[in-house]
């Protein structure tokens, strides 16, 4: 078997829409540093994904020096966004938790609104604060940007070409919006992973990541596409998984599953493109289907 090797790091500047590409990371106290920091909200203070505005796949935030961000999208002049001031709103968590975030500003509110048809507004983590889950549902025990509940989410290269043998339609590893993607392993090698080494970073693989509409949107066009959910739906499917903790378990069963939510740690640790992969600790899958 190949060596395991990290073979592609990417962090989310605004939650949902385009990632960047990186050779290398540092870990933060929520995950990636620079990992969804940003998110854009609706007037209950709600955030919106593309599961809402699939145009939003099409933005892609450029990271500015001191903090700020370029945006642009086809069909709309880009925009600069200063990094935001110290006025403080309440936004709401994927769980609905209340989490702190500052404004940036009527411009990049207009831009948004423009862009998705309806009154939103963009706004930014204070201090890399995080948020964290309610106590029935923290198997993290660490706190997470504006994603939907894991600090990471790991996938691994083989299980995608795995799925893309059998599918119906092409469709590349974007559409799942990893953080760190795996070669070298053999195809759903990940499921029983339950710790893993790499480079100075230690990994705890916690949950099988239940799958949304979200990886239907071509992230190049936001169309909507009939893959991968259906070859997904056929190998990947989660009946039952016992051996998670209750309100987890709720989350995961009656959805397929692809890649797997971490946590990460120690603070400061940096990862690079190339890092050997080692795994430390497995468990049992909670699925075999394939």
């Amino acid at each position: 078997m190949a060596q395991r090797a990290l073979s592609a790091i990417f962090v989310y500047p605004i939650k949902s829409c385009r990632g960047v590409a990186l050779g290398s990371s540092t870990v933060s106290a929520i995950g990636l540093s620079g990992d969804r920091l940003w998110q854009v909200v609706d007037g209950d203070q709600r955030g919106i994904t593309q599961r809402q505005h699939r145009v939003l796949a099409t933005v892609q935030p450029e990271p500015l020096e001191g903090g700020g961000l370029r945006l642009q999208t086809p069909g709309m002049s880009p925009i600069v966004v200063d990094p935001p001031g110290q006025q403080t709103t309440t936004v709401k968590s994927h769980f609905r938790l209340p989490v702190p975030a500052a404004d940036a500003g009527d411009d990049a509110a207009g831009w948004f609104s423009e862009l998705t048809g309806e009154p939103c507004r963009l706004v930014a983590m204070v201090g890399e604060c995080g948020w964290r889950l309610p106590d029935e549902l923290d198997v993290f025990g660490q706190n997470a940007p504006f994603s939907d509940a894991a600090p990471i989410l790991l996938t691994a290269q083989p299980s995608l070409a795995w799925l893309r043998e059998r599918a119906g339609e092409e469709f590349a590893m974007d559409r799942f919006r990893p953080n760190l993607v795996i070669d070298g392993s053999e195809p759903w090698e990940e499921d029983s992973w339950s710790t893993i080494r790499i480079g100075e970073a230690e990994l705890q693989c916690v949950v099988p990541w239940p799958r949304c509409t979200i990886p239907q949107i071509d992230q190049v066009t936001a169309d909507r596409r009939r893959e991968p959910a259906k070859v997904l739906r056929r190998h990947r499917w989660c009946n039952e998984a016992p051996n998670l903790r209750e309100g987890i378990r709720a989350l995961v069963e009656g959805n397929s599953i692809f890649g797997v939510g971490c946590s990460i740690g120690p603070l400061h640790a940096t990862i690079r493109i190339g890092d050997e992969v080692t795994v430390t600790a497995t468990a049992t899958p909670v699925t075999t289907e394939v």
